[in-house]
């Protein structure tokens, strides 16, 4: 049986891509009428983690929803696909889904940048007032 370090090194091993903490605006859509405001706190190629507003319930694991952000700098605004991970205490980890191409290469671009340059500043003009105060610091350290 492995020690539990030796869990830990595999589970790190199964991530994808590296992700990067960032601090921005997104609408959370989940079928034709619940739409909420949110945060987006770290974001890779295949996945983002949200936080949502205190009393926002979030939609429940296995749940897809469309994500609307505009990355800081970057000319157009993104709406993509995902489904909802798992529901934590500090938000919701959603696998992005349907991908185009573009949609995964410009996702992708924008990582690689923020994981070469992480002292750049990152947070969007307009924050969620629950929003503390974040910059982006490069990659996560993993679990």
């Amino acid at each position: 049986m492995p020690s539990q370090g030796q869990r830990i090194i595999q589970i790190e091993e199964r991530r994808r891509y590296p992700r990067v903490e960032v601090a921005w605006n997104v609408a959370v859509g989940w079928g034709p009428r619940f739409k909420w405001q949110g945060e987006i706190v770290s974001l890779s190629p295949f996945g983002v983690k949200v936080r949502l507003g205190e009393k926002e319930p979030g939609p429940p694991v296995g749940t897809e929803v469309r994500l609307q952000f505009a990355p800081p700098g970057r000319n157009a605004p993104m709406s993509i696909k995902g489904i909802v991970w798992r529901v934590d205490p500090d938000g919701l980890a959603i696998a992005l889904l349907k991908l185009s191409v573009e949609e995964f290469h410009r996702l992708k671009s924008l990582v690689d940048t923020l994981l070469t340059e992480p002292g750049q500043p990152l947070e969007a003009t307009e924050r969620p007032s629950s929003a503390s105060s974040r910059r982006g610091r490069g990659p996560l350290p993993r679990r």
